[in-house]
């Protein structure tokens, strides 16, 4: 059970002593109401534990208080010769292992020590309230000599039921089961795998277990490696961490079979790329400047010419003052970042010929301006230049109020983008199962979409259940075990296709660029905007790549006929090729804003020719923004109202969070606001 909602701990009620009954009143929710389920209800007397829990913990205030009390009992026998200890075994958060690895939960269990003479047996000792009522975890006892525990259920006669016995002589570890007071059930680990195991062999499923693909998941369940064609541990490293001295020692001794049967190394976990000292970076900056062709006084005219008057300085606080020094600041910082992490990825390269390179990117990372728009220094420049060689990330899309889980593409795309021209490199990623969370069928739709957008090697991470897991990355759902046996088992006999074949080039583009990322081009609602574009243009059939400003420079753009452009921040240099594009015939739609300023945030008059106006300002309401589309759309309100007609029909639609206010300069008005200024234009340019 996740998220439950806490309502009411300010009500209260008048009980006399007896039978009470209660009366749930479900008053009508206004819209966008969500379906609700009344879990539980909690009656108690102690006012000041409410009132301490919901004033100190923030998240799930009261759910560390629900145990299985005065339910689940123990009576010990020692079966030994001396006085024999009887414990709970001791985790993070107590007696009994969390489904989080945070153990955020204000906990009042105590840990219980139990002495038991020679021969003796105890009465019945009260356990119920070491164990959780919410989530399954992990529970058990240790023993210091041979002792019979038996575990009891107390029903509301107040007579106990025995319902298990264990022979124990050490640690006695047990699955949690949060449902205990219900289903009777206690069992161990091995027991609760074996009967785990035996359901799934007996599974009638087709296809066969793949053999081409590599598959990667972290479990303590041995049986699976061979069910789910898990790869051998040896085929992937993490070597994170280390310099490229120390890769180069640890790669010398391998032997040469080592070498060629390592797959994948990882050199991260959700990492960024390395960012250069501020205070030593100058020197470093002012040698990659004159790289690129550039002067003291095209960087700031201030310096008099002299190199000495240039500093790094990323700080966005330049971004008025001084606008170019700021651009080529984080220029240099992705340059930096992408050279560091190269020159580990160098040295791997030289010794392992089979090995793809690479480190987990988190898909959250940035917040909502980056989360599933993620920024193209990273995700798409540092595998052009080599600086690793395996792209990697991972889908929790369903733990974000995204807009819809297909937006998860964006990441493979963006990965696309990255290794285009190099048809041998593969995507690996992270395809979660994790449940409770995500469900069987939302897996599924994850799975093949990823497949479809480009992923060739398959990460489950944590694929076992709560009660021999550590992290809150499980799997605690039959069905969902059952449900990725079946797909793999599917993919089992299209999986050279999949090995071996790649996307087909499509004919439209979406337009990243590192300058729209310097400039926060997908702040406000801009980020939500390009995501629904992106979706829109999918739900239109429309196959897409994602284009660069690589490609533009080096002529890739001319192979496609069309591109959707969001930035608002366009080089000079790309914008001249954009706009060679459109005269040779290229369709160029542009959203509010795109293509207004150029990489030094002045105005590009280059694009505002060719899209044929001229922007006056942009209005973006600060109380009115869509951050993620399914936590904010269904709140704002429009902004505007957009209005036109086609085939002699009118047509309208709203406005939401952005609205560029313009007036032609040769494009031709075909849609309006409603106070009349120019909401779409088109225009023939060349």
């Amino acid at each position: 059970m996740e998220n439950i909602v806490w309502e009411g701990h300010n009500a209260y009620a008048d009980l006399q002593t007896g039978r009470a009954k209660i009366f749930l009143i479900a008053g009508k929710q206004p819209p966008p109401q969500a379906k609700r389920n009344v879990d539980l209800v909690m009656l108690t007397k102690d006012e000041p534990q409410v009132k301490m829990r919901i004033e100190k913990e923030s998240y799930l205030p009261l759910d560390g208080w629900l145990t299985q009390a005065g339910d689940v009992w123990l009576k010990v026998t020692n079966n030994g010769k001396i006085r024999a200890t009887v414990s709970t075994l001791e985790f993070p958060a107590g007696p009994w292992q969390q489904h989080s690895p945070y153990w955020c939960h204000l906990r009042n269990w105590k840990p219980l020590h139990i002495e038991v003479e020679p021969g003796q047996t105890t009465d019945w000792i009260e356990v119920g309230s070491t164990m959780d009522t919410l989530n399954d975890g992990q529970w058990g006892f240790q023993s210091s000599g041979p002792c019979t525990l038996e575990f009891g259920l107390k029903d509301a006669s107040g007579n106990i039921r025995k319902i298990r016995k264990f022979e124990a002589n050490g640690k006695l570890p047990l699955v949690g089961v949060a449902d205990t007071r219900y289903s009777g059930v206690i069992m161990t680990p091995e027991e609760a795998i074996g009967n785990l195991v035996e359901r799934l062999k007996k599974l009638p499923v087709h296809g066969r277990t793949p053999s081409k693909t590599l598959i990667y998941a972290s479990t303590g369940i041995s049986e699976f490696n061979q069910l789910y064609g898990l790869a051998g541990a040896r085929s992937g490293v993490d070597w994170r961490g280390l310099t490229p001295v120390q890769l180069e020692e640890k790669c010398k001794r391998l032997g040469e079979d080592e070498k060629k049967g390592i797959a994948v190394v990882s050199l991260g976990d959700e990492i960024g790329l390395p960012a250069p000292d501020a205070k030593a970076a100058t020197e470093g900056f002012i040698e990659y400047l004159k790289g690129q062709g550039l002067s003291p006084s095209q960087i700031d005219p201030a310096s008099g010419a002299d190199w000495s008057g240039i500093k790094y300085n990323p700080d966005p606080q330049l971004k008025k003052s001084n606008p170019v020094l700021y651009y080529w600041s984080v220029k240099y910082l992705h340059h930096y970042g992408i050279s560091r992490i190269k020159q580990l990825t160098d040295v791997l390269r030289k010794y392992l010929p089979n090995a793809g390179i690479g480190a987990n990117y988190s898909c959250h990372a940035g917040g909502y301006v980056h989360a599933y728009l993620n920024e193209v220094f990273q995700w798409i420049t540092c595998f052009r230049e080599d600086g690793m060689t395996m792209p990697w990330a991972e889908d929790y899309a369903w733990q974000l109020p995204i807009g819809t889980q297909q937006m998860n593409g964006i990441n493979l795309d963006m990965f696309r983008a990255g290794l285009r021209g190099k048809p041998d490199r593969k995507i690996h990623y992270y395809v979660m199962p994790h449940a409770p969370g995500n469900t069987p069928n939302m897996w599924r739709r994850l799975f093949h979409s990823a497949v479809a957008h480009g992923m060739k090697i398959v990460n489950l991470f944590e694929f076992e259940p709560v009660w021999i897991a550590y992290t809150e990355n499980h799997v605690t759902d039959e069905n969902m075990y059952a449900t990725v046996l079946k797909t793999f088992r599917e993919m089992g006999l299209y999986e050279d296709i999949m090995q071996t074949g790649q996307r087909r080039q499509a004919e439209t583009g979406l337009w990243f660029s590192e300058t729209g990322d310097i400039w926060g081009d997908n702040s406000d609602s801009f980020a939500a905007a390009k995501r629904a574009l992106y979706i829109a243009i999918l739900h239109q059939q429309l196959p897409v790549d994602f284009l660069v400003e690589q490609d533009a420079l080096d002529g890739t753009l001319n192979q496609y006929k069309v591109l959707y452009l969001t930035d608002r921040h366009v080089s000079r240099a790309c914008s001249e090729k954009i706009a060679e594009w459109v005269r040779n015939g290229g369709l160029l739609f542009a959203t509010a804003g795109a293509g207004m300023f150029d990489e030094y945030n002045q105005s590009n008059e280059i694009l505002r020719n060719v899209l044929g106006v001229l922007q006056k300002s942009l209005v973006i309401p600060e109380s009115e923004q869509v951050y993620f589309i399914k936590q904010d759309l269904p709140f704002v309100k429009p902004i505007e109202t957009a209005r036109w007609k086609q085939d002699e029909k009118e047509f309208s639609a709203p406005v939401f969070g952005a609205r560029c206010l313009a007036v032609p300069a040769g494009g031709e008005i075909i849609g309006t606001f409603s106070d009349g200024s120019p909401a779409l234009t088109v225009h023939k340019f060349g």
